[in-house]
């Protein structure tokens, strides 16, 4: 896709990260009303973030390339799947931000299949954007950006999309409309349980709980519903050792004393919690009376069915 159509098509939800004024596209640029400029790169992202550089410890650019061999070998397919649907399903949802998306594997999906909305995709780490952006036959709006400091218009955002990565609360409650989404994946209580197991002399807890993160959610936002998403593969040694560089349940273990060969299958878990702003706008009654409230069903947990590989 064309860089200016990509970020020009839809509305525009940017503003300047130096003044904060709207930042709208022009031939080949974002620009603010006060002049400050930012480039859309020939791969198709700007850069909104400065100078603030990613941590490089565990994700470089070579993380990030093996991050998307795992993730298109389909070990995540079973959650991009619910979360397709659960976005889908959301009312009024036109703007959907993509928070910390990495390599762009959940972003480039939903834009695949609800072509119908607006995807905004940022992380941190200009290589994680670049490679996301050189993969990406859509249009999805890529950015470098800080999560600390959004370069987001107030309220512009319907829908925020937070997987597996770092939240900030507050700037995601600045940027979504008053009648939007939070939809947050975080780890299940059963995600690579295989590793646990085999690293549990090493570890200070042998079970993991994801209880103090729902906790902290629920701080923020009204928790309308919560799923649980979770798929055990068999998946060959080379995969495993992937995986077992991915997660940072093993970053400060070493790893020569875990033996990968012990286990053939690795469970990928997710719980995906739903929530809305607890100062949130009602949407305005239907002609016929009825009230196009989305219905706040109750937590609930649904399993896929293991892989018979």
């Amino acid at each position: 896709m064309n860089n200016t159509i990509r970020f020009s098509s839809g509305r525009s939800v940017f503003r300047c990260p130096i003044c904060e004024e709207p930042l709208l596209c022009e031939k080949n640029s974002l620009v603010c009303s006060k002049h400050h400029s930012f480039d859309i790169s020939k791969h198709g992202y700007v850069n909104l973030a400065g100078g603030t550089k990613g941590s490089t410890e565990h994700y470089d650019k070579e993380s990030f390339q093996k991050r998307q061999q795992i993730l298109e070998a389909g070990y995540y397919s079973h959650i991009s799947e619910e979360l397709i649907d659960i976005v889908g399903s959301l009312p009024n949802v036109v703007t959907v931000l993509d928070c910390g998306c990495g390599e762009g594997f959940y972003a480039r999906e939903l834009d695949q299949r609800l072509s119908e909305k607006q995807l905004i995709a940022f992380d941190i780490s200009r290589d994680s954007i670049q490679l996301a952006a050189k993969s990406d036959k859509g249009g999805v709006q890529w950015f470098v950006g800080d999560s600390t400091n959004l370069p987001i218009r107030s309220h512009s955002i319907n829908c925020i999309l937070d997987i597996f990565a770092p939240a900030n609360y507050a700037e995601f409650r600045r940027a979504m409309s008053r009648t939007g989404y939070i939809v947050k994946v975080v780890p299940g209580n059963g995600h690579l349980k295989e590793f646990r197991e085999l690293a549990k002399d090493h570890l200070r807890k042998s079970e993991y709980s994801n209880q103090s993160l729902v906790d902290y959610f629920e701080k923020h936002f009204e928790l309308v519903e919560r799923k649980l998403v979770s798929r055990t593969f068999e998946m060959p040694l080379e995969d495993r050792e992937i995986f077992a560089d991915m997660t940072p349940l093993l970053f400060n273990i070493d790893r020569s004393q875990i033996d990968l060969t012990k286990t053939e299958t690795l469970t990928v878990e997710g719980e995906i919690l739903i929530g809305r702003p607890l100062d949130r706008e009602e949407p305005k009654k239907a002609k016929g009376g009825k009230s196009n409230k989305a219905k706040n069903t109750k937590p609930n947990a649904s399993k896929s069915k293991k892989s018979k590989k």
